[in-house]
């Protein structure tokens, strides 16, 4: 568990992608304040059922929708094509069984036809990188995490920031990932330097939102002193050691633990 100090310190941004209100008494029932819900558990599954993507697209849509970042539709459904590829894996946790965050990996890698948000809207600045370090074995690979959202009833719950991208680096680090990329809104920019990431280019336009966004990016060396550093993001940490049924669909119980 991160302490009082670190958790002020890692903060998210209190706006990022919250969805529209619900009714005060769901609010009421669900809604952590801060970080205080220590002890508290959730289970993941990884979008491979049609009931989970759906869950996965429609925590997008109203999130996206309330910011005023995409327009209306019928159906509800915030979806895109990178949602199709084979490198794209989305992630939602429930509360019981009710939906309350999502997130997108895509993993990327040099020398094949992997694409994602950050690689076609910087093009020029994410093969730098994957380029960089051309005689280690495990330089260009990289992950972008993309589309992380939660639900209103839950907007004060910082813990489950960090267990998005709990899960999200127990991809990378099956995908051996040494470059981690997230692409943000400028006002964002502080939160994701605290967690070692660092601007890699200026805002530009980016697929499916109506908001600029810059390329942000950090190292695997990076990347394992923050996990560390804070335990509520380490992959290896507490119950998150063990997913062999997670690939497969499977329900994976996390915890808020040291």
């Amino acid at each position: 568990m991160i302490s009082n100090d670190q958790a002020t310190n890692f903060s998210a941004p209190a706006h990022l992608a919250a969805e529209s209100a619900q009714p005060a008494t769901l609010r009421q029932r669900r809604a952590v304040p801060g970080v205080s819900a220590r002890g508290a558990s959730y289970s993941a599954r990884l979008a491979v059922s049609e009931q989970v993507q759906e869950d996965a697209f429609r925590l997008r849509y109203r999130s996206y929708l309330a910011g005023g970042f995409i327009e209306e539709n019928a159906l509800g459904l915030f979806r895109d094509h990178y949602d199709e590829m084979a490198n794209a894996n989305t992630v939602v946790l429930y509360d019981d069984a009710t939906p309350v965050a999502s997130v997108r990996v895509c993993l990327l890698a040099r020398g094949t036809n992997y694409t994602s948000p950050a690689m076609d809207t910087f093009p020029t600045e994410v093969n730098s990188l994957l380029s960089a370090r051309p005689n280690d074995a495990f330089s260009g690979r990289a992950i972008e995490v993309t589309r992380l959202v939660r639900s209103p009833h839950v907007e004060n719950n910082q813990g489950l920031v960090f267990l998005l991208y709990r899960i999200a680096g127990y991809i990378a680090l099956s995908h051996h990932t040494q470059i981690f990329l997230a692409c943000v809104r400028s006002n964002h920019a502080p939160f994701y330097k605290r967690l070692g990431y660092s601007a890699a280019s200026e805002p530009r336009p980016y697929p499916g939102l109506s908001c600029n966004m810059l390329l942000m990016a950090s190292s695997r060396e990076r990347y394992d002193h923050i996990r560390t550093t804070v335990p509520m993001m380490d992959p290896l940490a507490g119950t998150t050691h063990n997913l062999e049924g997670f690939y497969a669909g499977e329900a994976v119980q996390l915890q808020l633990t040291r």
